[in-house]
């Protein structure tokens, strides 16, 4: 039915919203003492069972929604008030919309906004859809990004792993959710915890309804098959990759074309964004890479993520690439960094990195792990975790290997292999410790988040027709695209 938000005065004062308390309005309040008191705040609106109030306090205003700050008088809890435009949806819009509103209200994770209630609202003959959800104050990864330029690894693979988190949830409901338009405006932080929830939930319908011609999501985070509308769970893999993207570099994805149409060109010819040769750590590129190829096939799926040892959860050591893997050689490049010495029995040697060779065919993580503690890098405690920290990596390194490259090569270069293969003793362990800028001490955590930042407004999409960007080596925007290996 059709929610309309009370015309007559409001029934509420609601005294200091941090924790105030609510009560009726007097009418023999005079106007004059009123005004005086500051701390108190008028219901401008309430829901039709009287739940949620409105106030005045405009918090945000995006290109078909305005939020403004409401409370729960259920729990007393401030949430988000959020008025969209009502574009003329059809009937069918309409009804898809309040599907998935009615199977967003019963969803609770702790890495995604809340959705309380919906309603269409016809108040003082202004038809409109009102949202109320979770109140987020401290701004989102987009807002982040622009304060602080660059973020640590450490901070970035904690929000990767709880964004992945939330995606995973979403995933795995009956039917499954697809968030559909996941960019880095709508991941929002919580100031108390540091945690990051997605948000924006339920607005993909809404969004392709009131832009009529154009597409569901934002250019530079869609998958390339959301623009013939044949999609599935992996064009949220593929906007993760891009939000991780922007992450990594502090960069818009694409933010070297002038509009959508390039950008469209781009990602149909599989083209990555400029940005992309920008990030040096090469595991962070490899999962990017990964997640935003042109094949959804090739991606990885969010369980596959993590289970990454990338997003493993901290268990004091991390084994990483130490050179880019092009899956053609039996020795692999690694790199253990010890993250927090607390977390280990014995007091590892020092605090650089190792560096060392792993064979895929000759050597075994707890053979090279057993290697490690005879000389002198870790406690002999520590074996299992140094062996796992090894083990994880390798088996994922495998699996990429077996996944991605046979795809990827010529028929006549792949090598069947041959379980036959004589394999010879093991080579000595061939270790190198070195000392990275991020060696030393564990990072300490990152300083509050709460920057107390109005939500991002959603960008508006450019226009201009100026430049054909080609970096050197791209295809001509005219030009047909052709299947071949992902760069």
């Amino acid at each position: 039915g059709v929610h309309s938000e009370a015309d007559s005065p409001p029934k509420y004062l609601v005294t200091g919203l941090s924790g105030g308390k609510a009560r009726p309005c007097s009418p023999r309040k005079k106007p004059e003492e009123e005004e005086d008191d500051e701390d108190d705040l008028k219901a401008v609106a309430t829901s039709l069972d009287g739940r949620f109030l409105k106030f005045d306090i405009e918090l945000g205003r995006g290109s078909f929604k305005t939020v403004y700050k409401g409370l729960d008088t259920e729990t007393w809890v401030e949430v988000a008030w959020c008025e969209l435009q009502d574009r003329k949806l059809t009937k069918l819009e309409r009804q898809r919309f309040k599907e998935e509103a009615e199977m967003l209200k019963g969803l609770q994770h702790p890495n995604i906004v809340r959705f309380y209630d919906f309603w269409e609202s016809s108040a003082r003959g202004k038809r409109c859809i009102v949202l109320v959800t979770e109140l987020m104050t401290s701004g989102t990864l987009k807002t982040y990004l622009k304060r602080f330029k660059v973020m640590k690894p450490k901070v970035l693979r904690s929000w990767c792993r709880q964004i992945l988190k939330g995606l995973l949830f979403l995933h795995t409901r009956t039917p499954p959710i697809i968030h559909r338009d996941l960019k880095c405006d709508n991941i929002f932080i919580t100031g108390p915890t540091g945690s990051v929830k997605i948000g924006d939930l339920g607005l993909a319908t809404l969004k392709r309804a009131s832009f009529a011609k154009s597409v569901i999501g934002t250019p530079e985070f869609m998958a390339p098959e959301m623009y013939e509308e044949h999609y599935d769970e992996s064009v949220d893999v593929y906007a993760f990759g891009m939000c991780m993207l922007e992450m990594a570099t502090s960069e818009y994805p694409y933010s070297e074309c002038q509009n959508a149409a390039q950008i469209y060109r781009k990602v149909t010819c599989g083209i990555k964004p400029a940005s992309f040769e920008k990030v040096h750590d090469p595991e962070i590129k490899e999962i990017i890479g990964e997640c935003i190829c042109k094949n959804k096939e090739e991606r990885y799926e969010i369980k596959d993520l993590l289970s990454h040892a990338f997003f493993a959860e901290d268990t004091g050591v991390r084994v990483e690439l130490a050179e880019e893997d092009h899956g053609r050689k039996p020795a692999i490049a690694l790199r253990l960094w010890v993250e927090d010495p607390k977390k280990l029995k014995g007091k590892p040697k020092d605090n650089g990195a190792i560096e060392f060779t792993f064979d895929l065919e000759k050597e075994t993580p707890d053979g090279v792990a057993q290697e490690m503690i005879e000389s002198g890098f870790f406690h002999e405690s520590d074996v299992k975790i140094v062996a796992k920290s090894i083990r994880d990596r390798v088996a994922l390194i495998q699996w990429r290997r077996e996944r991605i490259w046979p795809a990827l090569q010529p028929p006549e270069q792949r090598d069947p292999g041959s379980p036959d293969k004589a394999r010879g003793p093991p080579a000595p362990l061939q270790v190198q410790v070195t000392y990275h800028a991020q060696a030393g001490p564990p990072e300490s955590e990152e300083p509050e988040a709460d920057q107390h930042l109005l939500p991002s407004a959603l960008p508006a999409s450019a226009t201009s027709l100026a430049c054909e960007c080609r970096p050197p080596g791209s295809l001509s925007p005219h030009a047909r695209c052709r299947p071949g290996p992902q760069a």
